[in-house]
């Protein structure tokens, strides 16, 4: 197995926690729309995919690392970051990312390349495995957000979900009132299980990079989801890694052990002591996975 030596491991955790951002994007055109992107390294392209309420910048802890032997890539998908909207938002949707995604990989030139996701990035990568199997060589997902399985699951499960759900709901009313902020700040909280206030305590780089992407979750709440079901993810035939925490709650808990259920070529790995929150609590023993992923296939 490829292992990177844990030391340059945390020195690019670490170093990121007390900064924003290093890298200068550069940009690309892409199905219509302008993507800021950073592109580093060489070998297997790599295509880290940004989850909800974030940009590129929330990948900069994996640069270092992935590109040591492998391309190094991601952007920031269409009405993310801090640049103006090229509309008002009207084309907001799963299916116009995944659109996005397609053509920001062919754009590239690279052949097909391995995605890798975080939560609503989960379903947009399979949208585009789904659409364009030519483009993607593999993917790995960390507790992917896909809510149209949970209508597959047993009713027991579902009500089960539906009252997690419920801690959501602070969050949904700050969007309905028009305060993104406060909606970001208790988003977080709920999805990585904190108790209130316990925004604060988030790393810095990362609160601002949420904090400057708050104006996306009106949209994002109010978006029609697509029905990706179990029949579409057994036709995938790329090697998949799913990820979740070990603290899981149970929706994305469910969501990653029904989609290993439904892609027989999919493997489920734990990461320990986190939750949903893994991505930016768990920096190594995500980047140790995916760099295993990688040199096995």
């Amino acid at each position: 197995m490829h292992r990177l030596p844990k030391v340059l491991m945390l020195t690019a955790a670490v170093a990121l926690a007390t900064t924003v951002v290093a890298q200068q994007p550069l940009t690309m055109e892409a199905n219509g729309v302008t993507l800021p992107y950073v592109d580093e390294g060489e070998g297997k392209p790599v295509v880290f995919v940004p989850a909800a309420i974030v940009d590129h910048r929330m990948w900069e802890p994996y640069s270092e690392a992935i590109s040591q032997d492998h391309r190094f890539i991601t952007y920031t998908q269409r009405y993310f970051g801090t640049e103006p909207w090229p509309d008002d938002g009207e084309q907001f949707s799963v299916e116009t990312h995944a659109a996005d995604l397609a053509a920001f990989i062919e754009a590239l030139d690279a052949g097909p390349v391995y995605l890798v996701t975080w939560s609503y990035s989960g379903q947009i990568a399979p949208q585009v495995a789904l659409a364009h199997p030519e483009l993607v060589s593999g993917m790995v997902h960390y507790e992917p957000y896909v809510p149209s399985l949970v209508a597959e699951m047993p009713e027991e499960r579902q009500a089960a979900i539906a009252e997690e759900g419920e801690k959501y709901g602070p969050g949904i009313e700050a969007v309905e009132t028009g305060d993104e902020v406060q909606a970001t700040k208790l988003f977080i909280e709920a999805v990585f299980q904190r108790s209130p206030g316990g925004f604060a305590q988030e790393p810095e780089y990362m609160r601002t990079i949420w904090l400057d992407n708050a104006r996306t979750l009106p949209p994002w709440v109010n978006m029609t989801q697509p029905p990706i079901s179990c029949d579409d993810l057994a036709t995938l035939e790329q090697p998949t890694l799913l990820l979740k925490g070990e603290q899981a709650d149970i929706y994305f808990e469910s969501i990653v052990d029904f989609m290993a259920q439904c892609q027989p070529q999919a493997e489920v790995q734990v990461i320990p002591g986190v939750n949903h929150d893994g991505p930016v609590h768990a920096v190594e023993p995500f980047t140790a996975a995916i760099l295993d992923f990688l040199a096995e296939h």
